[in-house]
């Protein structure tokens, strides 16, 4: 059954009038029709209601990152005020580098002696060539 208004031979008898709201109706609707970024986002928080899977996955991200930030403020507040490592650390560098200082000194010492040890054994005549008088620059 159709209405009457469908029937053949009555499309003619339409009003003007009502063509018109009809086709203003239709651009409306046209306009009205949501973009695709609204569809999108509309069917995507759909399928995030509460007790759904994907929605627990999102609620566990979200507060592993906020408890991850505080962890990390709570261990840089305890490095800023409690850290007493840090002091000791840099004490036993200080230290080795003094105690490393006193050796190179003492190394150089040791040098220095050798070598005056070498020179008392130095023998200009030796480096001369035989029968040669002696080259200025071996001369000590």
């Amino acid at each position: 059954l159709k209405p009457s208004w469908l029937k053949p031979g009555r499309t003619a008898q339409l009003s003007k009038d009502h063509q018109a709201n009809m086709a203003e109706a239709k651009q409306i609707e046209a306009a009205a029709k949501p973009s695709f970024f609204t569809r999108a986002s509309t069917m995507a928080l759909s399928k995030v209601k509460v007790g759904t899977p994907l929605y627990s996955l999102a609620y566990g991200a979200a507060a592993g990152i906020v408890l991850s930030g505080l962890v990390y403020v709570g261990r840089t507040i305890s490095v800023f005020c409690f850290d007493a490592d840090y002091y000791k650390i840099q004490s036993r560098k200080r230290y080795y580098e003094k105690q490393l200082l006193f050796t190179r000194e003492q190394e150089e010492a040791s040098q220095a002696h050798y070598l005056a040890s070498l020179s008392t054994e130095y023998d200009a005549v030796a480096t001369r060539m035989p029968f040669k008088p002696l080259d200025p620059k071996y001369r000590f």
